[in-house]
């Protein structure tokens, strides 16, 4: 509907300006308080500026002309003071609308404004021989949640872990492994957990011991230059790691990812790219050896892409990633969904690909967002020490296990339901916050079935389910044609908005957008939940049509969180 209105709005401010622009005549937004109507406008106080008119009067000549285009879903069109145009939406039409959300799941919320294009999404970037920790969180579900969003609206979304699987870490960890008896080398080439121990171990160490990360840098060395032992250990180290991240990519509920390029499959096209950026005087050599950018003039400091010791750099990896997913792909967005601390490096990798004349460089973004602690610091269970991804959904489950029991004793699979809900409530947790923001953890919050919560929103689901399952009513396809008063009608209007939240979440990839809108409409549902009834309704029409009422705002909910990527109990 958002659409018609802002089209109308165009055609009459042309007729008092020409040359009025479409982006300017979009300036409408949903209402948030009813007696505004249902969407209201400020296109009158741009154009009055350019007409040298009194607001107010621009917004009595932008009605006159709306109203001669005879718009059927507009029913009232009021000018309020200094110049506002208030939209009220026909009932009739509202209701023939309400047939677009009970197309059915899948369907209702899709749009087709990004067909034809290709958005590259990078997010879980996992590093090798790690097991997943908290830290990933919030990356995988921020990209996740925008992958969902653009697959919706008809992008082509292909989704990037680009794993850390290259670099001096890598020699740090060869270094361990040679080190080691011989029957104790399988088990650090198979468990993660011990390769990740033995990596922190020697992490430490080579602080106060500059010789060991020498050696470590020459073992990596080795590795980049080809030696065959050093590469059969890398591939089984990956061969493991991924297994671990195709583990907890599924348990978080991710959608798969289309790509696992790691950064040494850029490995043979970073040479080029030295070259080119030696040759057109971009880059530099050092006296060390190094091969930098200065980019102080744009206040970014020296860009190293080679260091002194002939190992390339992340930023060189992703120079090269740039070219690859440009030549690859030629999309029309790259994103990198990843926190913030790495907003300087993504500055330098940007103008540096910009210096040297890359494509598709104007359209790689760099999706930050801030930290996410609890209380008392980092992410940490009961017992207050940081945990792995696993250990924090595992403390999900069971605080919400717990919940649930004491809300519901009867329900019949209560574990399968803690999952959901647990995990849901992390999710939401974060989604629900600007992912700019830094996001202070709290279990009890979090878990709470009132409020601004993931269990909240599920629940509020569940409860028009349990109704739709109680109600005894003639099936019919269309809504009837019913009186229906101001909390049905706002409540519909809200429900109908999906589509349109959806493509405005996608305008600077906000998830938070879309998940502040799923709890205003879960509190109205809830409104109407308790002061509008269904099942003992006594008119046949009013209760067809609160069925269908409630059908829609239940889908609207499940389509929705399911683009945050949560799933919607039927009961809870």
């Amino acid at each position: 509907m958002l659409k018609e209105l802002q089209e109308a709005l165009h055609r009459a401010a042309q007729k008092l300006d020409e040359t009025t622009p479409y982006e300017v005549a979009r300036s409408i937004s949903f209402s948030e308080l009813a007696e505004h109507g249902d969407y209201s406008s400020s296109l009158s106080l741009k154009l009055a500026k350019i007409l040298k008119k009194n607001p107010f009067e621009v917004a009595k000549l932008l009605k006159q002309e709306i109203e001669k285009l005879k718009i059927r879903e507009i029913e009232k069109i009021e000018v309020a003071p200094p110049g506002f145009l208030n939209f009220t939406l026909s009932k009739k039409s509202l209701l023939k609308l309400l047939t677009n959300i009970l197309k059915g799941p899948g369907e209702w919320g899709q749009s087709k404004v990004g067909a034809g294009k290709i958005v590259i999404a990078e997010y879980f970037q996992l590093n090798i021989a790690k097991p997943p920790h908290v830290g990933h969180l919030r990356s995988a579900v921020i990209g996740d949640a925008i992958k969902r969003m653009l697959v919706a609206c008809g992008y082509h979304a292909v989704s990037d872990t680009h794993v850390g699987d290259w670099g001096t870490q890598f020699g740090i960890l060869l270094l361990q492994y040679k080190k080691l008896p011989s029957k104790e080398r399988d088990i650090f080439l198979s468990d993660i957990a011990t390769s990740a121990r033995a990596y922190t171990e020697a992490s430490l160490r080579l602080d106060e011991n500059p010789e060991e990360l020498e050696r470590a840098k020459e073992e990596f060395a080795k590795l980049e230059k080809g030696d065959s032992e050093s590469r059969i250990i890398w591939e089984k180290l990956v061969a493991n790691s991924m297994r671990e991240l195709e583990k907890s990519a599924k348990r978080l509920g991710l959608l798969p990812f289309d790509e696992h390029r790691g950064e040494s499959f850029y490995e043979d096209k970073m040479g080029d790219i030295v070259e080119l950026a030696l040759k057109k005087g971009v880059a530099q050599k050092t006296s060390e050896g190094a091969v930098v950018v200065d980019l102080s003039a744009d206040k970014l400091n020296e860009a190293v892409l080679i260091k002194s010791d002939g190992a390339s750099t992340y930023l060189l990896r992703d120079l090269a990633t740039i070219q690859y997913r440009k030549q690859q792909w030629n999309f029309w967005k790259n994103l990198y969904v990843v926190d913030v601390r790495q907003s300087h490096h993504f500055q330098q990798v940007f103008r540096v690909a910009e210096l040297l004349g890359f494509e598709g460089v104007g359209s790689s973004e760099h999706i930050e967002f801030g930290f996410m602690s609890s209380k008392e610091g980092a992410l940490s269970t009961r017992k207050g020490t940081a945990i792995s991804l696993d250990a924090v959904l595992d403390e999900a489950r069971e605080r919400a296990l717990k919940v649930i029991r004491e809300k519901n004793p009867d329900l019949e699979n209560p574990e399968e339901i803690a999952e959901i809900v647990g995990l849901g409530a992390l999710k939401y947790f974060d989604l629900s916050h600007h992912r700019r923001s830094n996001v202070v953890f709290d279990w009890d919050s979090a878990l709470s079935f009132e409020g601004d919560t993931g269990p909240y929103l599920q629940y509020t689901h569940a409860r028009l389910k349990s109704i739709l399952r109680k109600v005894n009513v003639t099936p019919v396809d269309t809504p009837p044609e019913v009186e229906i008063d101001e909390l049905e009608h706002r409540l519909l209007v809200t429900a109908l908005r999906l589509p349109e939240v959806v493509e405005e979440a996608l305008v600077d990839f906000t998830p938070h957008t879309l998940a502040q809108y799923l709890y205003k409409l879960a509190t109205l549902a809830n409104e109407f939940y308790h002061s509008h009834p269904v099942v003992q309704e006594s008119n046949e029409a009013k209760k067809q049509f609160r069925t269908l009422l409630i059908t829609g705002v239940a889908l609207t909910l499940s389509e929705g969180l399911s683009l945050l990527g949560i799933v919607a109990p039927e009961e809870m």
